[in-house]
């Protein structure tokens, strides 16, 4: 898929939960951050250019389609957008590309996936979006623990916690999990 396509379909599914100048900034901001070129892994699920905005692409159409055949309540509307496509901005910065492919990237300054990404999605919404400065509590739980049981074990029982708070945490893993396990994205 080539840049151009892949900014068109962000524009076009983001275009659902904001405003369109707010998609404009959305968008170059994330092609700043490396967002649309980025690889999703190194040798799993998206190895490849572009394969982190294909990822998260297909994990807010899931979350969007969970949503709505399991009648799913979210605080915020655009919540599934926001959790979707920006669950995994930690991996922005997480790869160089060398001639054999992709590479885990050693100097990074902040670590933990879904902290991380937290972080960065939390920068971006406040920095560019008009009437909406911070992640709601819902989006926060659903970003950090998007990795469910992937999560480190000793993390486990806080996992499960953020799933009896909000609900949604769960279907968020369930959307990662479709668009990497069965969808292959």
């Amino acid at each position: 898929m080539k840049m151009h396509d892949r900014i068109t379909l962000f524009n076009e599914l983001m275009g659902n939960a904001f405003s369109p100048g707010d998609v404009e900034i959305l968008g170059e901001n994330l092609s700043a951050m490396g967002f649309f070129t980025a690889p999703a892994s190194t040798k799993y699920h998206g190895d490849h250019e572009g394969g982190l905005f294909e990822h998260s692409y297909k994990v807010t159409t899931a979350l969007l389609d969970l949503t709505k055949k399991l009648g799913l309540h979210w605080n915020d509307p655009r919540s599934p957008y926001v959790v979707g496509m920006f669950h995994d901005l930690c991996k922005c910065d997480m790869y160089v590309k060398t001639e054999q492919g992709y590479e885990w990237y050693k100097d990074q300054v902040l670590i933990g996936h879904g902290d991380k990404s937290v972080i960065f999605a939390q920068q971006l919404i406040a920095h560019t979006v008009d009437g909406f400065q911070y992640l709601t509590d819902e989006e926060i739980l659903c970003i950090r623990w998007h990795m469910g049981s992937f999560d480190d074990k000793s993390n486990w029982n806080a996992y499960t916690c953020a799933i009896a708070q909000e609900n949604n945490v769960l279907f968020t893993h369930m959307a990662d999990m479709i668009s990497s396990q069965i969808w292959g994205y």
